[in-house]
C-alpha cells in the first residue's frame, strides 16, 4: 500500500470509529442520565429503541447511497452532523432535548456500517474477508470499550455503597439523586470531548482522505483492476432490488432480526446491570478486580478463539472450495451461543455481597472467585460463538451479491437488525420495569428469541450454495468483459 493510501485509510476509519463510539458514551451512564433528568428505565428503553430504529433507517438510506455516490462525501456529512450532535449534549436540560440530540446522533452514526464494510471490502482480498471483518469488529469493540472507559471516568458514583439487596432499582436511583446531586451532570462531558475530536478528524478527511477503487480486491477482478485507468463501471439501479431478493439466501441472511434481540438488550442494560444488580463499582477494589478477571477470561475465548478462530474457519472452508462455508459457520455460531449465555446469566452473581443465584448462595472470598471464574467461562464461550457470527455473516452477504449491490444489502441486513436491537432495548426496559430484575429479563429473552432465531439460520444450509454459484458465474463473465476492454 502507498503512504497516501495508508493515510486515507487511517483517517477514514478513525472518523468512522469515533462515530461508532456514540452509543458507548451514553450506555455506561444511563443511571446518571435517569437521575439527572428524572426518568426511569422504561423511558430510557424508549430512547434507546428510537435511537436504534432511526439508526437503522439511516443505514438503509445511506447504504443505498454508498453504492451510488462517492463515499468520501457521505463520511464528511456524517462527521459534521455527529460532532455537532455530540457537542449539543452539554446543553441538554430536559427529555425533549435528549430525544433531539440522540436522533441526530443516530442519523450520523447510521452512515458508518455500510460505509465501513464497502470501504474495507475494496482494500483486502476476498479470500480473507472473514478475518478482515473479525479484525474490524475487534477494533470497533476496543473503540467502544475506550468510549465506555471515557464515559466511566467521569462517573464517580460509588455504587458499592448502595444497599443493592434491600432496595429496588428505582429506590437506588432516588438514593443517588439525594446523595450525589453534584455528580449527576458529568455524563455530558465525554460527548463534548469526542465531539470536538470528531470535528478535527472530519477536517482532516476533507483535505487528505481518498477512497479505494470499487471491486479492486474481488478475486476474479483483482488483476484486471490493478490497472489504474480501468474502473469497475457497474452501479446499482432501483430496479435491481427486486432481483436481489429473489435469492433465498439474501432473505434468510437479512430478515432474521431475532438473533440480535438479546444483544440489543445486553448492550442497552449491561452497565446498569453491573452497577445496580451486580453491585460493581469501578472505584471499588473487589469490583474492579472482578471486572479485570472477567475480561481476562472472556477476552481469549470471545475475541481470539471465538471471533478470529471462527472467522478463520469460515475463510478456510471457502478457500477449500465450499462456497457456502462461511454461512455454515455463522449458522453454527448462531445456535451454539444460546445455552452458554443462558447458564452464565442463571448464576446471577452479586459482587458487592459475594452471592450467587440471586443471593441464594453466599460464599467466602475463595468460593466467590471460583464461581466467578465459572461464570466467566460460560459467558466467554457464549460470547465467542456470538462474535463468530458477524464476520462470517458479513462475508456471506458480500459473497452472495454483486459489488454494486453490497452496500445496499449490508445496509438492509443492518437495518433489519436495528429492529431486533430496538425490540430488545424497548422490551427489556418494559420487563425490567415490571420484574425489577435485569437477570430474569436477559434469561427469558435469550431462551425465547434464541429458539425463534434458530428457525431462520437452519434453512441457509440448503439455500446458500446455489446463490453463491450464480454470483460467481456472473463475476466470471464480467472478468472476461473487462479483460476484453483492457486489451
Amino acid at each position: 500500500m502507498k503512504k497516501r493510501d495508508i493515510l486515507s485509510l487511517t483517517l477514514f476509519l478513525s472518523l468512522i470509529l469515533i462515530l461508532i463510539m456514540d452509543s458507548y458514551l451514553f450506555l455506561p451512564n444511563q443511571v446518571l442520565v435517569a437521575a439527572d433528568l428524572g426518568i426511569y428505565f422504561d423511558t430510557i428503553g424508549i430512547i434507546i429503541g428510537i435511537y436504534i430504529i432511526i439508526h437503522g433507517i439511516s443505514i438503509l438510506i445511506f447504504g443505498y447511497l454508498t453504492d451510488k455516490i462517492e463515499r468520501k462525501k457521505l463520511i464528511l456529512f456524517a462527521g459534521v452532523l455527529w460532532s455537532l450532535a455530540a457537542i449539543m449534549h452539554i446543553f441538554i436540560s430536559n427529555i425533549v432535548h435528549l430525544y433531539i440530540a440522540r436522533i441526530a446522533a443516530a442519523i450520523a452514526s447510521g452512515v458508518t456500517g455500510p460505509l465501513a464494510i464497502s470501504y474495507l471490502t475494496d482494500i483486502v482480498s476476498s479470500d480473507s474477508r472473514s478475518k478482515l471483518f473479525a479484525g474490524w469488529t475487534l477494533i470497533t469493540t476496543l473503540g467502544s470499550l475506550f468510549a465506555g472507559v471515557i464515559a466511566l471516568m467521569f462517573n464517580q458514583i460509588p455504587y458499592e455503597r448502595i444497599d443493592i439487596e434491600s432496595e429496588g432499582i428505582r429506590e437506588n436511583i432516588n438514593y443517588i439523586v439525594a446523595n450525589y446531586s453534584n455528580l449527576l451532570n458529568t455524563w455530558r462531558f465525554p460527548f463534548l470531548i469526542l465531539g470536538l475530536i470528531g470535528l478535527i478528524f472530519t477536517l482532516l478527511n476533507v483535505f487528505f482522505a481518498q477512497e479505494p477503487k470499487r471491486a479492486a480486491k474481488d478475486k476474479l477482478l483483482e488483476d484486471i483492476l490493478s490497472d489504474e485507468d480501468l474502473q469497475y463501471s457497474y452501479h446499482i439501479h432501483f430496479s435491481d432490488l427486486k432481483a436481489i431478493f429473489k435469492r433465498k439466501s439474501n432473505i434468510f441472511l437479512t430478515i432474521n432480526l431475532f438473533d440480535v434481540v438479546v444483544s440489543g438488550l445486553l448492550v442497552a442494560y449491561l452497565f446498569p446491570y453491573f452497577e445496580l444488580e451486580m453491585g460493581i463499582s469501578f472505584s471499588d477494589p473487589l469490583g474492579l478486580a472482578a471486572i479485570i478477571v472477567l475480561i481476562i477470561i472472556i477476552g481469549p475465548l470471545g475475541f481470539v478463539i471465538g471471533q478470529f478462530g471462527l472467522a478463520h474457519w469460515g475463510d478456510r472452508k471457502v478457500q477449500n472450495g465450499d462456497l457456502s462455508g462461511r454461512v455454515k459457520v455463522a449458522t453454527i455460531c448462531g445456535i451454539f451461543n444460546i445455552p452458554f449465555i443462558l447458564i452464565g446469566f442463571m448464576m446471577k452473581p452479586n459482587v458487592a455481597n459475594q452471592t450467587f443465584f440471586l443471593t441464594n448462595i453466599a460464599v467466602n472470598l475463595v468460593g466467590f472467585w471460583l464461581l466467578w471464574i465459572i461464570f466467566g467461562l460460560f459467558i466467554g464461550v457464549g460470547l465467542g460463538f456470538s462474535l463468530g457470527i458477524a464476520p462470517n455473516w458479513y462475508s456471506s452477504l458480500i459473497d452472495g451479491n454483486l459489488p454494486e449491490h453490497r452496500g445496499t444489502m449490508v445496509a438492509m441486513g443492518l437495518f433489519i437488525d436495528t429492529f431486533g436491537r430496538a425490540l430488545g432495548a424497548i422490551l427489556g426496559g418494559i420487563v425490567v420495569n415490571i420484574t425489577d430484575s435485569f437477570s430474569l429479563t436477559i434469561i427469558w429473552s435469550t431462551l425465547i428469541f434464541g429458539i425463534i432465531s434458530t428457525c431462520f439460520w437452519i434453512p441457509l444450509f440448503y439455500t446458500s450454495k446455489k446463490d453463491y454459484i450464480y454470483i460467481n458465474e456472473i463475476m466470471k463473465e464480467r472478468s472476461t468483459t473487462l479483460r476484453t476492454t483492457q486489451d
